[in-house]
């Protein structure tokens, strides 16, 4: 009978598992953003409370002829509460701007506690039916009366018409000028009807129609020979097709034989 063969049995060696380093400078790195993070958060937070950066002074700069600072004041100061951070401009630029001369109204903020207002007021270049004024942008606005600028030229004529109406008083006056005239008054009614007032007491009708020729014939047929007599017209009326009425003041009608 064969015996078996003896010898040793083969038993593999456990592999040891190699420990991974700790990168503590990673770990201490990351940490450090962490709490940079979460610090500037707390600020934030913190800066944004009511209480931490108080609104202290409001502070007004400006042209203001119309215009009380302290009246601009008190209608924005409900406007300014809580944090200096976090005022609401638009709402102190708009509470500004109820008062009536007040146009436009900038914000800036000065570190830590003010509210620096530039204010600019309206400029006003003419009175608007009964009750306004228009700016230079011919926009109308409605202070108290008592505040009208004196020797403004008075424009009348329906409502949202104030633009069309300043840019045609330029565009007259430019016109009037070679003949030495003073617009003082510019009127037009529902029908779009024109009619003009000058310094000299000279009224001018213009109607409807073709009223910026109108005017072109007015200064020629003034500058032709009409003048010679304007201390003693009251009225032309521009209302015809190839000529122009006249109307003397009371008891002073020339010797006029209709042509010029």
């Amino acid at each position: 009978m064969a015996k078996r063969a003896s010898g040793a049995t083969f038993k593999p060696k456990a592999v040891k598992a190699q420990k991974r380093a700790i990168n503590w400078a990673l770990i201490a790195k990351q940490c450090s953003v962490l709490v940079l993070v979460l610090t500037i958060l707390a600020g934030g937070m913190y800066l944004h409370e009511a209480d931490t950066l108080p609104v202290k002074h409001v502070t007004v700069e400006g042209a203001l002829q119309h215009t009380n600072k302290d009246a601009l004041i008190s209608a924005v100061t409900p406007f300014v509460s809580g944090s200096f951070l976090d005022v609401d401009v638009a709402n102190v630029q708009q509470a500004g701007k109820t008062l009536p001369w007040v146009e436009q109204v900038q914000v800036r903020r000065i570190w830590p506690d003010t509210l620096h207002l530039i204010v600019k007021e309206h400029q006003a270049i003419a009175r608007w039916n009964d009750d306004g004024l228009v700016n230079n942008r011919g926009e109308v606005f409605k202070p108290n009366k008592h505040t009208f600028p004196d020797g403004l030229i008075q424009l009348n004529g329906p409502e949202g018409t104030s633009d069309m109406m300043a840019r045609r008083l330029v565009s007259i006056q430019q016109k009037v000028d070679a003949i030495g005239v003073k617009v003082i008054k510019l009127s037009m009614d529902k029908r779009r009807s024109w009619q003009v007032d000058f310094n000299d007491g000279l009224h001018l009708k213009l109607g409807r129609a073709d009223s910026d020729k109108r005017v072109n014939r007015f200064v020629d047929v003034f500058q032709s020979g009409l003048a010679s007599y304007k201390d003693v017209i009251s009225e032309v009326d521009m209302r015809y097709t190839n000529g122009l009425a006249v109307v003397w003041k009371d008891g002073q009608q020339p010797d006029f034989n209709g042509t010029v």
